[in-house]
């Protein structure tokens, strides 16, 4: 596992990188940074069958990046660039809370990816479910039982041919810090079927 930076549109991004495979990039919820993923053991875990990036975004309460504001739609597109800088072509992306909402932007904009997992997304405006809906790439979407920011009822609004629900019982919005074993079960059992 290293800590390295990478320099995207002029701002400096860190990122923590290790495993073995096909790469899998993990984003952080707004009130964490990368090193979230190793503290709570997921890291380690998908790093024996992946190769991992955990990008510090440029925003939130820890980021170690450079920060800066936008809207989250001009955050994928700053993805985008994370991604060639780091040259990864198509990789699936993990995105817990705001950063789930990243990445449902970043597919709905058709950037390239393999699939998407999200965690408790927010900020589902009609707009981006209906841009969602409409994209024929692997949807996961995990929320926790008892999630009261973004909560289970909203897994109905996402719709798509591919999307693929899944609760983590007594789990809140951080379902994948609060229940680790049963998010990398759920994580692992979806890529296997088509990465």
């Amino acid at each position: 596992m290293r800590e390295e930076y990478v320099e995207v549109g002029g701002r400096r991004v860190r990122y923590i990188a290790g495993g073995v495979g096909k790469p899998l990039v993990l984003l952080h919820g707004w009130s964490f940074n990368a090193d979230t993923w190793v503290e709570s053991g997921i890291f380690p875990a998908l790093a024996k069958h992946y190769t991992l990036y955990a990008i510090d975004m440029p925003y939130g309460a820890k980021t170690k990046s450079e920060r800066f504001s936008a809207p989250r739609r001009e955050y994928a597109e700053f993805l985008r660039g994370i991604l060639d800088a780091l040259g990864l072509v198509d990789p699936p992306l993990v995105g817990p809370s705001a950063s789930g909402e990243v990445v449902l932007w970043y597919v709905a904009r058709r950037l390239p990816t393999k699939a998407a997992i999200v965690v408790g997304p927010v900020g589902l405006a009609e707009e981006l479910l209906t841009a969602v809906a409409e994209i024929d790439v692997p949807i996961l979407a995990i929320w926790g039982e008892r999630d009261e920011i973004s909560p289970p009822s909203n897994a109905k609004l996402l719709r798509g041919k591919r999307v693929k629900i899944a609760i983590l019982k007594e789990a809140g919005h951080a379902a994948y810090l609060d229940k680790p074993g049963e998010f990398i079960d759920v994580v692992l059992s979806f890529l296997k079927e088509f990465y």
